[in-house]
């Protein structure tokens, strides 16, 4: 019987739409368990310190604030609630704390001498992390197929587009075992060198962009002030640390630069701690340094279309909410993990197919700094990977073979649009890197692509025999041909076993 019942509620929940997640709702289930809480009792609460006085503190001890709303929402919404927060020199203070931080509060409940606030006497209080505010409300996080119909209402586009730009959302879990430190940052891009293309993925990113919280956006400024009318008091706010943050180009001046973002926020691009979700206009060319580090470099040839949706308007609160709800289910992937090893072969088969299909094409855009260099665009597909686990609730052998399709598609679009003249210039300086002998130049090849989806870029020697193998050499001549690198200086030991190339 239980179970009918809980059929029945999540039927009737579906038939009459989601409940937004309200700033009002926050306030008043803040209240309720403040009210709860008779004076002298123990209480624990969580919330947004505010470093400013309340009115008529006394002189006996440091007084602020805890709001239960983000410092964004405080300003729009129609009601607000306080607590005042006693400090004393017996008050243990540990983390991160500045105004707008988000804070845990231990203590004793009381009541404030001036007016109807109650206050804390704290015992402890702790800078928590931005993402806890978030799982509070797990039961108002959407559903795959709720989440991707309010985007796909939004965005007019090709399904693969509007897919790549949901998985993008998600960011990607930090890869265990990579070279390469990054954060949980992806790159959505899109290129083409008309106006009106590009002019229309900006105005849609921007719109989607624009209703996310002040707190989740990639700025330089990390404060700023603001008034609250009704207790008349102007209050200062840092943006709170949270590993996932979003970024779309502030003007359209940006989308013909080299990276479409202003020089302050480089860094964060180049070591993936936000999320880029830009256009940019240009020609199509294989070193491109913004299609280098992304994950999805679409090139578009019709325009976006999207329309203002007063639903996801609404409902931007439970996106958020299941963003981090999929974040905090999947926070990292390790390379060692035995999906990761499957998706390595299964890249490195890919890798062979087009290296079969394009021959010197592809390998040329394999160079370092091209589009397709090895690692960098395994350890990309990886974060992709990564996106579409957290998109789809969790790892699996399709999501693999999905991945490979959009790399697929992305690679038979650049081949096509690079034009003629700048792909043969690639391949020219391709050739200068290559020696005579084509089988040595496949077993390099077959090296490379090893050494690039390896966590510390060494192969061993058995690896590297098998893999000779498995791409039509026979074993005798596998044998020959490792030696023959070793000896030719292609590649050295640096200890038994364990083969590296010389660069």
């Amino acid at each position: 019987m239980p179970r009918m019942e809980e059929e029945i509620l999540k039927l009737l929940t579906a038939l009459r739409g989601r409940t937004p997640l309200t700033p009002e709702k926050r306030v008043r289930d803040f209240q309720l368990k403040v009210q709860r809480i008779k004076n002298g009792e123990p209480a624990e609460l969580e919330g947004f310190l505010l470093l400013r006085k309340p009115p008529h503190a006394p002189d006996d001890a440091v007084y602020y604030i805890l709001s239960p709303l983000q410092p964004s929402d405080l300003q729009k919404a129609s009601t607000t609630s306080y607590l005042i927060l006693r400090i004393t020199e017996n008050s243990r203070i540990s983390g991160s704390v500045r105004s707008g931080s988000y804070v845990r509060v231990s203590g004793f409940m009381d009541s404030y001498p001036y007016g109807t606030l109650r206050m804390l006497n704290v015992a402890e209080l702790r800078g928590g992390d931005y993402s806890e505010y978030w799982l509070q409300y797990d039961e108002i996080a959407l559903s795959k197929k709720e989440f991707e119909n309010l985007f796909m209402d939004t965005i007019y586009a090709s399904y693969d587009f509007e897919k790549a730009f949901l998985y993008s959302l998600f960011a990607s879990p930090r890869i265990v075992g990579s070279n390469r430190k990054w954060g949980e940052g992806v790159t959505f891009s899109t290129f083409k060198d008309r106006d009106r293309i590009v002019l229309s993925i900006w105005e849609a990113v921007k719109y989607i962009t624009g209703l996310f919280p002040r707190e989740l956006s990639l700025r330089k400024e990390k404060r700023w002030h603001f008034v609250d009318e009704h207790l008349d008091l102007d209050f200062v706010a840092y943006l709170p640390e949270t590993p996932v943050r979003y970024y779309s180009p502030f003007s359209r001046t940006v989308l013909k630069n080299e990276i479409p973002a202003p020089k302050w926020a480089f860094r964060y691009f180049k070591s993936k701690d936000a999320v880029f979700l830009t256009p940019k206009k240009a020609k199509i060319l294989p070193d491109d340094p913004l299609a280098y580090l992304s994950e999805v470099p679409f090139i578009l040839n019709e325009p976006v279309g999207y329309e203002k949706n007063r639903e996801l308007e609404q409902l931007i609160p439970n996106v958020i909410a299941t963003i981090f709800k999929e974040r905090a289910k999947m926070a990292s992937m390790s390379l060692g993990d035995r999906e990761l090893r499957i998706f390595r072969e299964r890249f490195e088969d890919w890798i062979m197919k087009n290296r079969m299909e394009y021959g010197e094409k592809f390998d040329a855009l394999r160079l370092s700094g091209m589009l397709f260099e090895t690692n960098t665009r395994f350890l990309l597909s990886t974060h992709l990977l990564g996106s579409m686990a957290r998109f789809e609730g969790g790892l699996r052998r399709s999501t693999i073979s999905d991945v490979l399709i959009i790399n697929q598609e992305i690679l038979d679009t650049w081949m096509n649009e690079i034009p003629p003249d700048i792909l043969m210039k690639a391949v020219k300086d391709y050739e200068r890197y290559i020696s005579g002998d084509r089988r040595a130049n496949i077993a390099l090849g077959i090296f490379m692509d090893l050494e690039a989806t390896s966590a510390d870029g060494s192969v061993s020697r058995e690896e590297f025999h098998s893999a000779l193998i498995r791409y039509g050499f026979k074993g005798g001549d596998a044998a020959k041909i490792i030696e023959r690198l070793l000896r030719e200086g292609y590649l050295y030991e640096p200890f038994a076993g364990r083969l590296r190339m010389i660069k």
